[in-house]
């Protein structure tokens, strides 16, 4: 057992040390005057944390957030007040060996007399902790899964409708009046169709869930297939696509083709009216930019995120270059082209010549 102070808890301590849990207890001012050994073990702590008070010392070392004690203070005094007889705080604890648990601790009212009656004086709390970390990691994923889920399900229902729409609009006719030049639009409408299921299925998924095939990729090929074939928007006449440092650089070829894709029909759409659009990869990553407006801070933060357009497109282009970003272990960083315009570059690919 251990024992700090002078007020001895008695039954309490016995309770306490028979818990296959960590717990401990508090005396009326929140210092804690006992503490079982699977506390200590699983903790880490020394005595003047584990028997300091409670919870100022655990914040004073690191182990816990100003935000997590106040939140145990606050349920802590309640408990001590008779104003709750079941206190429940989930918190995130930094252990002493560095790493990071979640547990729920229950705190309960010490009674002065031992007998559990309501009527004594509360003398103190009893804490037991559990580690939760598995329980809120699966919530939180789930969490995850259903935000993607609901994005990607409106994302369907909404962006897939209108090349469907044009599709079956173009074959209803090629019916009608026997033209099979009606069946071209339809053509290239369930190419977009395809193009939007394959940008679905990239935001689908989680980035550590995505394999990567690499490979040596020709940047200029691959920037220059992306211009050409139409998927990522048509460039004006007078648009430029200028591949100033053609690489070769390592990634997953279709992944990278994706997004530097959309960072080309960002800059399409967004650019000036005769677009010049660069491209290439230098120690700072890949980067597409454009001279067009630009956008503030503020409009940089927003528009990664699912769904946000600035231009009446899809809005989850500059999102699947983010998770394409991070499924090759890279980072999305938005700024200024040195000609004023919009800036997107991928941290952290390399040239591999």
């Amino acid at each position: 057992m251990q024992r700090h102070g002078d007020r001895d808890p008695g039954y309490a301590e016995s309770i306490v040390d028979a818990l296959g849990d960590g717990a401990y207890v508090l005396d009326a001012d929140r210092n804690r005057v006992f503490v079982n050994e699977r506390l200590r073990e699983v903790t880490d702590f020394g005595d003047s944390v584990l028997h300091g008070k409670h919870p100022e010392r655990v914040v004073a070392e690191g182990y816990w957030s100003e935000e997590m004690g106040d939140r145990y203070r606050a349920a802590a005094e309640r408990v001590l007040a008779g104003e709750s007889a079941d206190e429940r705080a989930e918190l995130t604890t930094t252990l002493g060996d560095g790493s990071t648990v979640t547990t729920e601790t229950r705190l309960t009212p010490l009674i002065e007399d031992g007998s559990g009656s309501s009527d004594g004086e509360v003398i103190g709390v009893i804490g037991v902790i559990r580690d939760v970390t598995e329980r809120v990691d699966r919530e939180r994923e789930l969490e995850r899964l259903n935000e993607r889920l609901e994005r990607l399900a409106g994302f369907l229902s909404h962006d897939l409708r209108n090349p469907l729409s044009v599709a079956k609009g173009y074959l209803d006719l090629a019916r009608e009046t026997g033209d099979v030049d009606r069946i071209d639009p339809a053509d290239d409408a369930l190419d977009r169709i395809e193009v939007l299921i394959d940008d679905a299925l990239v935001m689908a998924r989680d980035p550590d869930a995505i394999e990567i095939d690499g490979e040596a990729i020709d940047l200029r090929e691959l920037a220059t297939d992306c211009w050409d074939s139409g998927d990522f928007g048509d460039p004006p006449a007078d648009a430029a696509l200028v591949v100033e440092d053609p690489g070769p650089v390592w990634g997953d070829r279709d992944l990278l083709r994706r997004a530097v894709g959309n960072l080309i029909g960002n800059a399409l759409d967004h650019a000036c009216e005769a677009p010049r659009v660069r491209v290439g990869v230098d120690a700072d990553g890949i980067y597409v930019a454009d001279d067009g407006t630009g956008l503030s801070g503020d409009e940089r933060e927003a528009v990664t995120g699912f769904g946000v357009s600035n231009g009446g497109g899809t809005g989850i282009g500059l999102a699947i270059v983010e998770r394409v970003a991070a499924a090759h272990g890279w980072t999305l960083e938005l700024g200024e082209s040195p000609s004023g315009g919009f800036e997107a570059r991928l941290v952290g690919a390399e040239p591999t010549g």
